[in-house]
C-alpha cells in the first residue's frame, strides 16, 4: 500500500514531500543542478529530526526550511550557505511559503 503525501512544497532549489513519518527532498531544476548536481531523493524520518531552521522570504530574498537531524552538518551562515545545504529547500512564492510553514508546523508537533 502506498503512503499518501500530506503536503508537497515546491521550492526554488528542490521539492519537499511530507508523509506522516518522513520528509523526502527531491532536486530538480537549473538552480538545483548548479548547487546539488545530480543528487537523488533524500529521505529523512521525522523521528530522527532534532531541529529545524526556518526563514520567511523577504521582498528580495528567498526563505528556506532546513531539516536538522543527528549526524547532519547544518549550515550556520544563513541564506548563502542554505543554497548549498543538502537538507535545505529554499522558497520564494507566497503560496509555497505557506506549504513550507505547514511542513515546519507538522514536524514541530511530532518532535
Amino acid at each position: 500500500m502506498l503512503e499518501e503525501i500530506i503536503i508537497t512544497a515546491n521550492g526554488v532549489n528542490g521539492q519537499m514531500l511530507l508523509y506522516s513519518n518522513r520528509i523526502e527532498i527531491k532536486r530538480k531544476g537549473a538552480l538545483s543542478f548548479m548547487t546539488h548536481g545530480l543528487d537523488g531523493t533524500k529521505i529523512i524520518f521525522i523521528k530522527s529530526i532534532t531541529g529545524l531552521q526556518y526563514k520567511e522570504s523577504g521582498k528580495v530574498t528567498s526563505g528556506y526550511l532546513q531539516i536538522i537531524f543527528q549526524g547532519s552538518q547544518e549550515s550556520k551562515n544563513g541564506l548563502f550557505d542554505a543554497t548549498k545545504d543538502e537538507n535545505t529547500v529554499m522558497f520564494a512564492k507566497p503560496d509555497e511559503e505557506e506549504k513550507f510553514a505547514q511542513i515546519k508546523d507538522y514536524i514541530i508537533s511530532k518532535i
